[in-house]
């Protein structure tokens, strides 16, 4: 079973990379994104840094939901991980509109 988890565990940790790059961001007002200015609002976002931390949120749930012996446990896991990445892309979203941009 170990080894089935680390392909996926890579699967996952390059579709995070993935979407920490490549998170389609566009000015409020339509324009053209300038790279540098988005790039500060990156940066000011701290949005990898919060991605990094989503990631070992989901490693943790992982853990859980292998430890879990009920259901009842496993689902509270599994919520308990949807309400932290609700809120991460949450504070994200918040944060570059602050900075002037959308998803």
């Amino acid at each position: 079973m170990n080894a089935f988890s680390f392909p996926r565990f890579f699967v996952t940790l390059a579709l995070i990379g993935g979407c920490q790059n490549n998170l389609d961001w566009t000015p409020l007002d339509g324009g053209s994104a300038d790279l540098a200015g988005l790039e500060k609002a990156r940066k000011t976002c701290r949005i990898e840094i919060k991605l990094s931390g989503l990631e070992r949120a989901r490693q943790e749930r992982d853990k859980k939901l292998g430890a879990s012996s009920t259901n009842q446990s496993k689902m509270l896991a599994k919520d308990d991980y949807e309400q932290i990445k609700r809120q991460v892309y949450r504070e994200i979203d918040s944060c570059m509109q602050e900075q002037g941009y959308k998803r």
